[in-house]
C-alpha cells in the first residue's frame, strides 16, 4: 500500500512539473508575433529571445510599448536620465534602489503625504530651498532625529484623537439627533 502512495504522488510531481513547463512555455511570445515597433526597440534581444523566461518577454514587451507610447522630445530626456543613471557609483544606485522598494512598501496615504511634500519643495523658489537646506544641515543629526521622532508623536497623536472621535460620534451611546424633525416650510412670500 505504501509503494502505491509513493508511487502516485510520484507521478502526480511529475505531472505537476511538466504542466508548468508546457504552461510556461505556451506563455512564451513569438519573436515574428512582436509588433515592428516592438521588434526594433527589442533588438538588442534578438538573438536570445526565444531563451528568455517568459515572464522576462513579457514585462520586456510591456516596456516596449510604453516606449513606443512617449513622444519623442520626450525620449531624448529618458535617454538622457537613464546615461546619468549609469554614470552614477553602484553603491548610489543601490542605495536609491533600497529607498525607492522603502518607498512603495509604505502605506499609500504616506506615500501620497510624501509626494505632496516633495511638490510642495520643488515648487518654492531656488533662495527658500537653500535656506531650509542650509537650516537642516545645521542641525546635528541627533537633533534631527529627536525631531523626526517628536513629529511622528505629534503625527500620531492628532490620528488617535481624529480616531476618537469618529468612533465617539458612531458609538451607539452617543447621544444621536433627532432624526424626526418638523420640517420647516418654505417661505412663499419671496
Amino acid at each position: 500500500m505504501n509503494k502505491i502512495c509513493l508511487l502516485l504522488i510520484t507521478a502526480f510531481v511529475l505531472f505537476l512539473t511538466t504542466s508548468l513547463e508546457v504552461s510556461a512555455q505556451e506563455n512564451k511570445i513569438p519573436w515574428n508575433q512582436l509588433s515592428e515597433t516592438e521588434r526594433g526597440v527589442l533588438k538588442p534581444y534578438a538573438d536570445r529571445w526565444g531563451k528568455l523566461p517568459s515572464a522576462q518577454q513579457h514585462r520586456l514587451q510591456k516596456g516596449a510599448r510604453r516606449w513606443a507610447s512617449i513622444p519623442p522630445d520626450e525620449r531624448s530626456n529618458v535617454k538622457k536620465r537613464f546615461r546619468n543613471w549609469k554614470k552614477l557609483p553602484a553603491e548610489r544606485r543601490n542605495r536609491i534602489r533600497s529607498k525607492f522598494q522603502h518607498f512603495q512598501r509604505l502605506p499609500r496615504k504616506k506615500q501620497d503625504q510624501l509626494r505632496r511634500a516633495r511638490h510642495w519643495f520643488r515648487n518654492l523658489p531656488k533662495e527658500r530651498k537653500e535656506k531650509l537646506r542650509k537650516q537642516w544641515q545645521r542641525i546635528p543629526l541627533k537633533k534631527r532625529s529627536d525631531w523626526r521622532q517628536k513629529r511622528r508623536a505629534t503625527i500620531d497623536r492628532h490620528r488617535k484623537k481624529q480616531f476618537n472621535r469618529f468612533n465617539r460620534r458612531n458609538h451607539p451611546a452617543w447621544p444621536r439627533v433627532r432624526q424626526n424633525r418638523p420640517s420647516r416650510q418654505p417661505r412663499r412670500d419671496r
